[in-house]
C-alpha cells in the first residue's frame, strides 16, 4: 500500500472539499474513489461497506463486523463503524451523522447504488441537497505521484515478462482462451494481480473487443495480445502483435503503418497538447496511408486505479495534457474478415515530453511453426 502520508493528504483535501461545499456528511461505497481514499480494493455485495465522513469527526469505515479485521489490514484508517448481521447499518449511519435536522447536505460518489442512497435518505429523515464527490476525486487522480508511477512501472515490467513468455510458449493448436488463461497464471507467478488478457487470432484480431474463444492457432495467423495487471491497485496495459511463422507483405505493411502512427504520437506527447490533437497526430499517419476508415477507436485513455479513466485521447477533446498524467497510446487498423493490428504502450507526461512505462519490444513476435 502507498505510504500513509499520501492518504492523509488526500483525506485532508477531501475534508476541504466538504467544508467548501457546506456538506454535512459524505458516503463513498467501494469504487475507485473509495480505493483512492482508503487504500481498500473490495467488491461490495449485499452487505454495506462504505467510507463515512462527517464535518466534525474522523472518517469511519462502515462494515460488517466479521469483515473489519480483514479490511483493517488493507487501510491506513483506524476508525470503523461495525454492524452485526441483525442490525440495520443505515440506522448506525443516521446516529453517527446526527438526526438533528431534516435538511442534510450530503456528498456521494457516482458509483454509489441508488438503493443505498434511498436507504440513507430514509434513515436520516431527508436530504435537502446532494452533491457528487466524483469530479473532485477524478481531478486529483489525473496527476500521478511518483509513488503511484512506481507501482505502474512495476506492473509494466511484470507484463513485459508475461508477454514475452506467452509468445515464446504459444504453440499451434492452442486456443485463444488457453493463452488468455496462461497470461493470468504467469502474471500471478510474477507477483502481479491479473486484470485482463485479450487474445485474438487472425480474423478475430480485426474485432477490437471480442472475448477470447475456442479459435485454435494455426500457421500464418496474426496474434493480438492485449493484457494488463495491477500492483497495489495501479494498472498497466499493453498490446503486442505476433505471427505464426513469417508475416506476409500485407501484415508487414499494416504493422509498419500502425507503428509509425504510434511513434509520431509518442514524439509529440507533452504538456499543453490537447487530447484531441494527440489523437489527430496518429490518425493523420493512418489516413495518409489510405486506411482512415479502419482506425475504429480513439488513440488512448487515461489509466491508473482503473484501466480506462479520463481524460480520453479522442477527437474533439480540448483537455490539455499535464505533467504527471498517464495514458495509453494505441493506434490500430482493423481489416474485418482478415486481421487487425494494434500497438499499445503507456506513457507518463513529463515536463517536456513523455516517458514510456511499458517495456516489451515492438517487433513482431515470431511464433515457431515446428
Amino acid at each position: 500500500m502507498l505510504d500513509e502520508t499520501i492518504f492523509k493528504k488526500r483525506m485532508d483535501g477531501f475534508r476541504g472539499f466538504l467544508g467548501e461545499s457546506g456538506t454535512d456528511f459524505a458516503l463513498v461505497t467501494p469504487s475507485p474513489s473509495f480505493q483512492y481514499l482508503t487504500g481498500i480494493h473490495v467488491e461490495m455485495r449485499e452487505r454495506l461497506i462504505a467510507l463515512l465522513l462527517t464535518a466534525d469527526e474522523d472518517p469511519m469505515i462502515v462494515a460488517p463486523s466479521f469483515e473489519v479485521t480483514t479490511l483493517s489490514e488493507q487501510t491506513w484508517l483506524e476508525g470503523f463503524l461495525p454492524w452485526e448481521e441483525d442490525e440495520d447499518p443505515y440506522t448506525l449511519i443516521a446516529e453517527r451523522v446526527g438526526q438533528t435536522k431534516d435538511d442534510f447536505t450530503a456528498a456521494f460518489d457516482e458509483d454509489l447504488p441508488l438503493g443505498i442512497y434511498w436507504s440513507v435518505e430514509k434513515a436520516i429523515g431527508g436530504i435537502k441537497k446532494s452533491t457528487s464527490v466524483t469530479p473532485w476525486i477524478d481531478e486529483m487522480r489525473l496527476i500521478k505521484s511518483e509513488e503511484e508511477l512506481d507501482l505502474m512501472k512495476k506492473a509494466g515490467r511484470i507484463i513485459d515478462v508475461v508477454v514475452t513468455r506467452t509468445f515464446e510458449r504459444a504453440e499451434i493448436g492452442m486456443t485463444e482462451r488457453e493463452i488468455s488463461q496462461a497470461v493470468h497464471a504467469e502474471v500471478s507467478n510474477q507477483g502481479g494481480d491479473p486484470t485482463f488478457a485479450q487474445v485474438q487470432f487472425a480474423e478475430n484480431s480485426a474485432l477490437p473487443h471480442i472475448e477470447p474463444g475456442a479459435r485454435r492457432l494455426k500457421e500464418g495467423d496474426m496474434v493480438l495480445l492485449d493484457c494488463g495487471c495491477s500492483v497495489d491497485g495501479y494498472n498497466t496495459d499493453q498490446t503486442r502483435m505476433g505471427v505464426v511463422g513469417k508475416p506476409d507483405e500485407d501484415q508487414l505493411e499494416v504493422y509498419q503503418i500502425v507503428l509509425r502512427a504510434q511513434e509520431a504520437a509518442l514524439e509529440q506527447i507533452k504538456p499543453g497538447l490537447s487530447c484531441g490533437k494527440a489523437d489527430g497526430i496518429a490518425r493523420r499517419v493512418i489516413e495518409e496511408a489510405g486506411y482512415a476508415e479502419y482506425f475504429l477507436h480513439r488513440l488512448g485513455h487515461g489509466i491508473g486505479l482503473e484501466v480506462h479513466e479520463p481524460p480520453y485521447l479522442v477527437r474533439g477533446n480540448a483537455t490539455e495534457l499535464k505533467r504527471g498524467m498517464t495514458h495509453s497510446i494505441e493506434p490500430g487498423i482493423y481489416l474485418e474478415g482478415r486481421f487487425g493490428v494494434r500497438i499499445e504502450d503507456l506513457v507518463c507526461v513529463l515536463e517536456d515530453g513523455c516517458e514510456v512505462i511499458t517495456y516489451s519490444p515492438k517487433e513482431f513476435f515470431i511464433i515457431d511453426v515446428s
